[in-house]
């Protein structure tokens, strides 16, 4: 890889990072005067009434244990916690696992080899420059959305257990003969032709996810890694690099005001 394409491919997560902080901290403004707007419970006064609004924007997003007033949550002081312990700008923080992910991609070439399938180059070096500037890429959405809607671009090395990663290995069944096999991905990206397939983002189905597909179709010959994410019968485009999954990922499955302000948990209710 050049480094061209590196250049390109830290523009685009850093545009990416951007956009999702930039829509995230929208939302998180309409939580905070969603929340301050409604009426304190009756008995419910002062301190009492502020962990309580505070506790209710907490059904949403990750708030640093420092702060106890709804009016602190946007404070520059705290502004680097938030953002990064939620995972406000759509990826995870902490230092990046090198080695782990060197484990990692070993353990998943091993699999593509003892399957039997050939591919002419792994890991695809534009996945494996993304995943040496952050250790994951989790989406965009306030942290409950994306836990019950989103599926990674990248999942962490330390949100699942490394066997489990790399068990993701498969090669569709296209189910030509007619005798009903099938697979997780029998049905779909079609008009593909699919050696192998890792998925390297998990979701809140196990059957979906995002993938990195070794492939080629009518249109592009060059057999070469791509990337897509399904769920259940759904799936996007086929995207040809890191960076074009990027612009696409910045906003699927983004969250939407109207989706926010009708999961706003009632004071009342919590009380």
């Amino acid at each position: 890889m050049d480094q061209d394409q590196r250049s390109r491919i830290e523009n685009a997560l850093l545009r990416y990072r951007r956009t999702v902080l930039d829509h995230n901290l929208s939302l998180l403004r309409i939580l905070i005067e969603e929340v301050e707007a409604q009426p304190a419970p009756t008995g419910y006064r002062d301190s009492a009434e502020q962990f309580l609004r505070v506790e209710a924007i907490k059904e949403h997003v990750v708030i640093p244990e420092s702060v106890k007033l709804t009016s602190e949550i946007l404070d520059e002081r705290f502004r680097d916690a938030l953002i990064s312990e939620g995972c406000l700008d759509g990826v995870s923080h902490g230092p990046v696992d090198l080695a782990g992910r060197r484990e990692y991609f070993a353990g998943i070439q091993a699999s593509i080899a003892r399957k039997g399938v050939e591919v002419a180059e792994f890991p695809p070096a534009d996945l494996q420059f993304l995943c040496s500037l952050v250790p994951g890429v989790t989406g965009p959405g306030l942290p409950f959305h994306r836990e019950v809607s989103q599926f990674h671009f990248v999942t962490p090395l330390e949100f699942e257990e490394m066997e489990e990663m790399l068990k993701s290995i498969c090669i569709p069944i296209r189910d030509e003969t007619g005798e009903g096999e099938y697979n997780s991905l029998t049905s779909i990206w079609e008009n593909w032709e699919i050696a192998v397939a890792f998925k390297i983002g998990n979701g809140p189905r196990s059957w979906g996810g995002t993938y990195a597909l070794y492939c080629r179709n009518e249109d592009r010959e060059q057999w070469k890694w791509r990337y897509g994410v399904h769920d259940e019968e759904w799936y996007s485009d086929v995207y040809e690099s890191v960076e074009d999954y990027l612009e696409f990922y910045t906003h699927f499955r983004e969250q939407a005001e109207e989706e926010l302000r009708e999961d706003i948990p009632s004071l009342e209710a919590m009380r």
